[in-house]
């Protein structure tokens, strides 16, 4: 009976890791239709180094999602959703340390000029399915939503 349990137990982990993405990675086009599925546009580019990239924008923030760990291009191991801001006389630091003492997910630092950037970092390397894709940028809405309300933009 026990050896029948074990062949059981180690089929329906084979469901189970049957049912996970094919590749253990993320592509422009998968991010693309994660943002397109909420609503937003997405625009599938490269950045200045020819990394893949995406940009969008959401409640009037331009958003770049860079690309990180790819296989020429194809697919990558992690992503970031990136916004930049431009606040006349620069953000103070205390608020900045605020944020991140007391978030967990979207991130927050200011340039050498003092403007604000804040970013979301995902691991993708295990895979992503569609839903946790959707999911990520509904997220990235809400704590975006939150740190234009914390900051004062």
């Amino acid at each position: 009976m026990g050896k029948l349990l074990g062949v059981a137990a180690a089929f329906a982990v084979t469901l189970g890791l049957a049912a996970l993405p094919a590749h253990g990675a993320i592509t422009t086009g998968e991010v693309a239709r994660a943002l397109e599925a909420r609503g937003h546009q997405a625009n599938i580019g490269v950045d200045d180094d020819g990394d893949p990239k995406v940009t969008s924008n959401i409640d009037d923030v331009h958003l770049t999602v860079f690309f990180y760990g790819c296989d020429h291009g194809r697919s990558c191991q992690s992503i970031t959703f990136q916004a930049a801001f431009h606040v006349d006389g620069g953000v103070p630091l205390e608020k900045i340390n605020a944020w991140n003492r007391d978030k967990r997910f979207l991130k927050t630092w200011v340039d050498k000029v003092s403007d604000p950037f804040c970013e979301m970092d995902i691991d993708a390397e295990a895979g992503l399915t569609p839903l946790q894709l959707v999911n990520y940028v509904t997220l990235w809405e809400s704590h975006l939503a939150e740190y234009k309300g914390a900051m004062g933009f």
